[in-house]
């Protein structure tokens, strides 16, 4: 058994020997029952869903060094309607 500690972030780090099986970027799904916390890895997404998750990666990267930028409501929906 191994003790992890949720960070101020909400980052849990797996211990080092129960991730030696997994490759950086992979993909979990994460359940809760009553106190129980299950990782799952997700397999076969596509292409485009990986490539979806690397920039997610980047962008909250971006975000923890300061990058982040403020829109006001007006412009977050105009960017909203262009998608």
């Amino acid at each position: 058994m191994e003790i992890t500690k949720l960070s101020t972030k909400g980052q849990i780090v797996i211990p080092e020997n129960l991730r030696k099986n997994f490759q950086e970027g992979t993909a979990f799904n994460v359940v809760q029952q009553n106190d129980l916390i299950i990782l799952k890895p997700v397999k076969g997404l596509t292409n485009e869903e990986l490539k979806e998750m690397k920039e997610l990666e980047r962008i909250w990267k971006d975000i923890d060094k300061g990058k982040g930028t403020t829109v006001d409501v007006e412009d977050f929906i105009k960017e909203m309607e262009n998608w």
